[in-house]
């Protein structure tokens, strides 16, 4: 299943932050969203998910000549975000069974044995079957935003929606997520849409690539295509050089200031004492 967003604008009172926003989404493609802080990136997944009204525009699945009801958009778009924010007392396997709620048919008469079945299917393919009961309070940040991404995963949505959801952890859990993401891409036909501000991960993994500044698509297309150093400088406002990998995929060496050298195995520049630590008050 395709998703369609045609000319989609919204404003936060009179501050616009997306201005016509144009994209397809592909079954089966990981594809980046990328971008400087404040570029809309965020805003624009929130109302691919209706969790905001554009202001002008309209976002369509394929083959519908109308608007995704908020049932519908639940079934079909699995969000991944940052942070859950989560305060309540929940098992593991609570937060990855939430995942089912946008299927029950009726909410008093609770889960189904196919939703448990699910999420036990879920905990077993993620490793996270041992921690089941455990509070999900008590986990770190990267067992709790593997429990979110099972959370996501028991939706069985057709479109995975990653709001920043590498933010913060450290490179082997940010692999791992990546990784998942991408078989979830090639092997089972999700699609996968990653906001992301780190460029060589996205050019690792990422199929296509959209780049917004100031609420407009700057460019979209293949990381060696759209990751040159004339758009990165001109996006975020710095130098880098940019070369290729074995495979051909680009990766990007942001360059220091312009400034004094530092010679490989020359020592630093030492910096004066503050009064507090030269003990002058």
């Amino acid at each position: 299943m395709s998703l369609e967003a045609q000319k989609i604008s919204f404003a936060y009172y009179s501050r616009a932050v997306l201005e016509e926003i144009s994209l397809s989404l592909r079954p089966g493609e990981f594809l980046g969203f990328l971008g400087p802080n404040g570029s809309g990136k965020s805003t624009f997944l929130k109302n691919l998910l209706g969790f905001l009204k554009p202001s002008h525009g309209r976002i369509v699945f394929s083959g519908a000549d109308q608007e995704p009801g908020r049932e519908e958009r639940a079934r079909r778009l699995a969000l991944v975000p940052q942070s859950s924010g989560l305060r309540a007392v929940l098992s593991v396997r609570e937060l990855v069974l939430m995942g089912r709620l946008p299927h029950l048919r009726d909410r008093w008469a609770g889960y189904s044995k196919a939703d448990r079945a699910k999420a036990d299917e879920v905990l077993d393919a993620l490793g996270l079957a041992a921690m089941a009961e455990r509070n999900v309070l008590s986990l770190s940040g990267g067992e709790m935003q593997k429990v979110i991404i099972g959370r996501c995963l028991a939706q069985e949505g057709d479109i995975i929606l990653l709001d920043e959801a590498t933010s913060g952890l450290d490179l082997n859990h940010t692999i791992e997520i990546m990784e998942l993401m991408r078989r979830k891409a090639g092997e089972e036909g999700k699609t996968v849409v990653a906001v992301l501000h780190d460029l060589n991960l996205a050019a690792q993994y990422c199929d296509r690539i959209v780049l917004l500044k100031n609420g407009r698509i700057r460019c979209q297309g293949l990381p060696g295509e759209v990751l040159t150093g004339e758009v990165v400088e001109e996006i975020y406002g710095i130098r880098a050089v940019v070369k290729q990998d074995e495979y051909g995929r680009p990766v990007i060496l942001p360059r220091r200031a312009e400034g004094p050298e530092i010679q490989a195995g020359a020592p630093r520049p030492r910096r004066a004492p503050s009064p507090e630590a030269a003990g002058v008050f």
